[in-house]
């Protein structure tokens, strides 16, 4: 998000200043009437006229107050119109939005001369998740409102459901809700690529046994991942992504699971703004769009002559005179090797028969993940330096100094005493910490790309029930040493045809609190 940050000294020319639309008041004047002056014929009562002068005050109060909130709001409409409609900034290519929140202090004139003066700060936000009120008092409302109509003509497309009368549901049954969720989505570069609208069903309404019966399917692990990117770098293979658009809207419900839905606010079909929605298909958001999505998918995948292994449900392969396929596919998601560019194009035509998918092409980008490759060396090479950058500026650690290790040698945490009564000033900083939090996320990035963090992380874990500032001091040092190495990177593939190599080794009874032996493998 763009901030607008006016310097104090702006000059402001009333004169040239545009005229807002005036409020429209009646010229007609509250006479008081003959009852209320004469009290209704009752002897003069100081009290009771003490009560209509003060209930007359407090009627002027709440007429000026709505007369000066008009006008304050007439004056910031205008501004941030002007601003969305004609700012270069609104155009850029990178398409971030301006926040004109700054502004309700000073003028169009103000705003106009800040822009031509040059003191125009712009800061960066990266929230990219804001609501759909949020969204539509954004500059970048336009966007928004188009996202969500091809969302509801997606779901249109694929018959996802059929628009029937109120009346036509059965007795005792209740529509759900929906809403509509907002995403920008970015590159690896940061830059915003889409603006992307989910119409979501309010899944927590959802009845088991009525609406739904089993939620439960499978993702893909990121073993898995790095499995099929190093056999590709080793075999010099192809190797591409795939992502399958609106792929829970392709899940079909089966008929014990027959499900009403409200149409979202703003977008009824006219004429028919009481009538609901007749899912035939899963949507975002309900409890079993997941399971059913997985079972549509594995359904088609198998009958193309493709064979799930038995210990990784999300991930096939197919070997055929012509070549072999390898993929896995996390949700939508299909990271996808072959061993040609003809079988590469033979799968991805299959999936184009099926449905509607959008070729990324050669792998770059993923899960978070940035891809780089290089063939003549049978390599490639992963990492998350945007994930660590975004670590770094979460957990306010940008001016903490890095290190070279992610934990000092020799290091012994302990378990502290769960018998031991804990302080209140340490009860508050248990609630005021996030340690849980980055230990996860440090965890994410030790599976991924930064098994040298593992150990650490690992040692950390432990510790979740019943960490203490020490336990905190530790892992920020593990942030620490990544932010002296964010663009550090997992190298995998070889010269040589892959195969499984294992390490393993272990201390002697270092545990402090069980002695026992700590070990590790890779």
């Amino acid at each position: 998000m763009l901030t607008l940050s006016i310097s104090p000294n702006l000059s402001h020319n009333s004169n040239s200043s545009p005229s807002l639309p005036s409020v429209c008041q009646s010229n007609r004047s509250c006479a008081p009437s003959s009852r209320i002056a004469s009290n209704d014929c009752l002897l003069p009562d100081r009290l009771l006229t003490d009560a209509i002068s003060d209930a007359a005050s407090s009627a002027e109060r709440r007429r000026l107050s709505r007369t000066s909130k008009s006008s304050l709001l007439s004056e910031q409409l205008l501004t941030v119109a002007f601003l969305s409609e004609f700012s270069p900034f609104h155009e850029s290519h990178s398409l971030l939005p301006l926040d004109t929140s700054d502004l309700s202090p000073h003028s169009l004139d103000s705003a106009l001369a800040t822009i031509a003066d040059g003191d125009l700060e712009p800061v960066y936000d990266d929230d990219d998740d804001p609501t759909w009120a949020e969204a539509m008092a954004s500059p970048e409302r336009e966007f928004w409102v188009a996202g969500a109509r091809e969302e509801l003509q997606s779901l249109e497309d694929l018959s996802v459901f059929i628009l029937v009368p109120r009346s036509a549901m059965p007795k005792g049954r209740k529509p759900l809700k929906g809403k509509l969720v907002c995403k920008r989505k970015r590159d690896n570069k940061g830059h915003v690529v889409c603006y992307k609208v989910r119409y979501v069903a309010k899944g927590f309404a959802q009845l088991p046994g009525i609406n739904y019966d089993k939620t439960t399917a499978p993702t893909a692990r990121l073993e898995s991942f790095r499995a099929i990117a190093h056999i590709a770098a080793s075999l010099n293979w192809e190797l591409h992504q795939f992502d399958i658009k609106t792929a829970f809207l392709n899940g079909i419900l089966p008929e014990s699971e027959q499900t009403f839905m409200e149409q979202p606010a703003g977008f009824e079909v006219p004429r028919k703004e009481d009538w609901v929605l007749h899912l035939m298909k899963s949507i975002y958001g309900m409890k079993q769009a997941s399971q059913v999505w997985n079972i549509t998918f594995n359904s088609a995948i198998v009958s193309w002559g493709f064979h799930r292994l038995s210990c990784e449900w999300c991930m096939y392969y197919c070997t055929s005179p012509t070549g072999t396929v390898i993929f896995s596919v996390h949700v939508d998601d299909i990271f996808a090797a072959a061993s040609s560019t003809s079988e590469m194009e033979s799968f991805k035509a299959q999936l184009q028969s099926k449905w509607e998918i959008s070729d990324l092409g050669p792998a770059k980008f993923t899960l978070g993940i940035a891809i780089s490759r290089n063939c003549p060396s049978h390599s490639i090479s992963i990492s998350q330096t945007a994930y660590i950058n975004c670590l770094i500026d979460h957990f306010d650690v940008c001016d903490a100094r890095s290190v070279d290790m992610p934990m000092v040698t020799s290091l012994q945490l302990r378990r502290p005493d769960p018998s031991a009564p804990k302080p209140p000033e340490v009860v508050k900083w248990h609630l005021q910490t996030p340690y849980r939090e980055l230990v996860g996320s440090l965890m994410y990035l030790a599976v991924a790309t930064r098994p040298n963090i593992a150990f650490a992380v690992g040692c950390l874990s432990s510790f979740l029930n019943c960490y203490m500032p020490e336990h905190w001091s530790a892992t920020v040092r593990v942030l620490r040493y990544l932010k002296g190495t964010p663009s550090l990177s997992l190298v995998l593939g070889c010269t040589r045809h892959p195969g499984l190599i294992s390490y393993s080794d272990s201390d002697y009874a270092n545990c402090p609190d069980t002695s026992r032996s700590i070990s590790g493998e890779k």
